[in-house]
Formats: structure tokens, sequence, C-alpha cells
């Protein structure tokens, strides 16, 4: 658990209390208003935009790392879902088709679900 807390910082937007102060007289920003579904005006005591009101966030860097490789293995295994299906329609090359998308398709959801996932450093 000590390695998962290490890319949560205090906000830098609200300086970790979670309100925005940035505006004019210590109110709201526009951009937090935008966030919080509000129109143009002078708010106070709006969540922050940046970390939510939470007065902690991840990093950007954080966050990349962990989205894309997910939805990077969505989209493999979709694009081979669909080689199958053309695969089906056009008959002449199924067998290579389906040996190599059955392959990945194994690979990939042997790695997420292959139990030792979550011991990986990233």
């Amino acid at each position: 658990m000590e390695h998962q807390s290490q890319h949560i910082h205090s906000c830098a937007h609200c300086s970790g209390s979670g309100t925005c102060k940035h505006g004019v007289n210590d109110a709201s920003c526009a951009a937090c208003a935008v966030k919080n579904e509000l129109k143009k005006g002078e708010y106070f005591g709006l969540a922050c935009g940046t970390c939510g009101g939470l007065g902690k966030t991840d990093t950007v860097t954080y966050r990349m790392n962990n989205r894309t490789t997910p939805l990077l293995a969505i989209m493999i295994v979709a694009c081979c879902f669909a080689l199958i299906c053309v695969g089906i329609l056009r008959d002449q090359h199924f067998q290579e088709i389906l040996t190599f998308s059955g392959t990945v398709i194994g690979s990939v959801i042997g790695y997420y679900f292959g139990g030792k996932f979550e011991n990986r450093t990233h």
C-alpha cells in the first residue's frame, strides 16, 4: 500500500483545502465555476475543479500510465475480434487469422487476469 500513496500529492490549485479561492477577493475562479456547472458570476466556497474538492490529486503521468495500457488492451482485443468476424465472412485465410487473434487475445487476458498484475510496477 505504501507505493500507491506516492503518486498522491496535495492539490496545488486549492493548496490542499479542497475549496477554490483563486478568484478576486478569495472567490472561486471561473474554471472551477465551469467545472461545477455554474454560469458566470462570483461564487465562494466552490469545490476545487482540479481535485474535485478532495484536496489531494494524483499526477498526470500516473493517470496516463494507468489509463493508456488498459485502453490499448481493449482496442487490441476489439480489433482481433473484428478480424475474426471479417475472417468468417472471407474464408480464405480464416485459420491464420484465428490463430493470430486467439494468441493475442489470450496474451492480453492472461496478462490482466493472471493474478500477478497487482504486483507489477509501472
